[in-house]
This record gives structure tokens, C-alpha cells and sequence, in this order.
């Protein structure tokens, strides 16, 4: 980002703008050409690319002129929405695999597996037709279109040193806000709404430290340990919510020993919320 003999702290806000967008676009770009070399986590990538460039909008909001972020930040989340129900039954799947145990009725295990491998084959078949299709690359084009020139306000014209001090402290403000209110009992999607916050903190945070240095850097760590421990959290979430959707289909096809199963496996879930939210309560109140 740095010119020629000009410090980047000292450049206008809105060459790393510029830097940034372009740096999402080749990112999204790249994990286009993974999912249609079919390679392992290619959806997931998608996903990632469009949530990191999500967030560096958001950072920016203040800067930009007119409504073209709001209807590109739109366009990104119908894109990673598109690829969301196969990361998640993937994710799902992994976790029954780890928590099933000899206590469990094998061919129970086996048959929600299979429920859910087929539920991921299909929801990737159909997140890959998404990001293959003609609407991905027409947001391609935007992006890059964007990248190139994008249409900002007056103060993007304000050194970098000023203004992205005050867009990193804002992003960290609201997680604080949200995670100071978070208790061993709050609901799930209080929980995970914190956790949204600490990756937006973490992408802003990544995105800042060409210029913000080493104490952005130390802000990104932080936020990230945040991140994957409530990750861990949502994912138990998740795989809760699916079982228990199963648990209730078994029961209406009267078959209430695979609903037993599916119920004991759900309670596993749930109750491994609470050892990840204690981790993260202690780590955050740490003096």
C-alpha cells in the first residue's frame, strides 16, 4: 500500500480502500476456481471471502458515497448464505462422528450420518451451481469495478492514521458491549451474535495493521482466540438444532428408538455449550 517515500499511516484513507477491495475480489476470485476445480473446502472459502469482504464494507461504511456498498454487501451475503447449509451439515456430521460412543446404537449412528451426508451432497451440488453461476460473476465484475475506483466521501481523503484508529476502536466497542452482557445462561443467539462481533473485530483488525502495526496484530489475536471458541460454541448449536429436527421426523415416522438416539446425542451438544462458555467468560474477564 505504502507509495514511494510516503509512510502509510500518512496516505489517504482511501488508497487502502482500494487495497483492501482488490484484495477481497482476488481472494473471492481465487476460491471461485476452487470449487470449480472441486477441491476440498472450496464452499467454505466462498464463504470466507464474502464474510471478509463484508466486513471490510462495514469498516468502511463512513467513507463510502451512495447506496452501492449496501446493494454489494447484499449481493455477498446471498452469496455465502447460498453456501452455508453444506458447511454446516459438514460441520454437523464431523461433530457427530467425534461425540458418538459405544453407549450409542451403531446403526442409529449410521443412519444419521447418512441422512446427513446426503443432506451435505446435495446442499453442495447446489451452493457450487450458485458460485458457478452467471449472478457470482457479475459480482466478480462489480468488485473489481469497485476495487478500481471506488466512490467515496470527503473524508476519505483524511490521512490513514486518523480515521483507522477510530473504525478499529468502533468495531471493538460494539464487541465489548454485546460480550459484557453475555452470562452462563444467555441464549444461544446472544452468543452467537458476540461471536459475529469478534470476527468482525478480527477482520478489521487484519485489515488495519499494514498501517496500525503490532497493536492491531495483538487486537486480531485476541479477537480470533474469541472467534474460535465461540465458533465451537455455535457449532454445538447447530448440530443441537439439526438432531433435534431429525428427532422430531424419526417421532412422526414412529420410530422412536432412532428418536432416542438422536435425543441422547442432542443433549451431548447442549451440554458442551457450557464448558466453552465458561472458557470464554474467563478468558474475556482476565485482568
Amino acid at each position: 500500500m505504502e507509495a514511494a517515500g510516503v509512510p502509510a499511516g500518512d496516505e489517504p484513507v482511501r488508497v487502502l480502500v482500494g487495497t483492501a477491495l482488490a484484495k477481497g475480489a482476488r481472494r473471492l476470485e481465487k476460491s471461485v476456481r476452487m470449487v470449480q476445480n472441486a477441491e476440498d473446502d472450496a464452499i467454505h472459502q466462498v464463504r470466507v471471502s464474502c464474510r471478509r469482504l463484508r466486513s471490510d464494507l462495514k469498516l468502511f461504511r463512513k467513507l463510502l458515497a451512495g447506496d452501492w456498498a449496501t446493494d454489494l454487501r447484499a449481493d455477498l451475503s446471498a452469496l455465502a448464505q447460498a453456501c452455508g447449509e453444506a458447511r454446516d451439515l459438514e460441520v454437523i456430521a464431523a461433530l457427530v462422528r467425534e461425540t458418538a460412543n459405544s453407549e450409542d446404537n451403531q446403526e442409529h449412528v449410521d443412519t444419521i450420518l447418512t441422512t446427513l451426508t446426503l443432506g451435505l451432497e446435495r446442499a453442495a451440488a447446489r451452493s457450487a451451481e450458485v458460485v458457478l453461476g452467471e449472478s457470482t460473476k457479475d459480482l466478480l465484475t462489480t468488485i473489481e469495478a469497485v476495487a478500481a475506483a471506488p466512490d467515496l466521501n470527503a473524508k476519505a481523503e483524511k490521512p490513514c492514521s486518523e480515521v483507522l484508529p477510530q473504525l478499529l476502536r468502533s468495531a471493538t466497542e460494539k464487541f465489548t458491549q454485546a460480550a459484557d452482557k453475555l452470562k452462563p445462561w444467555t441464549s444461544d443467539d446472544d452468543w452467537h451474535e458476540v461471536r459475529l462481533l469478534a470476527k468482525r473485530v478480527r477482520y478489521a483488525a487484519d485489515t488495519s495493521a499494514v498501517v496500525l502495526g503490532d497493536e492491531a496484530r495483538a487486537t486480531a489475536a485476541h479477537a480470533a482466540t474469541y472467534q474460535e471458541l465461540l465458533g465451537q460454541h455455535q457449532d454445538h448449536c447447530a448440530a443441537a438444532d439439526a438432531l433435534t429436527a431429525m428427532a422430531v421426523d424419526a417421532a412422526a415416522q414412529d420410530d422412536p428408538e432412532l428418536s432416542f438416539t438422536l435425543g441422547r446425542l442432542t443433549e451431548r451438544h447442549r451440554a458442551a455449550r457450557k464448558p466453552l462458555r465458561e472458557q470464554f467468560l474467563s478468558l474475556y474477564h482476565r485482568p
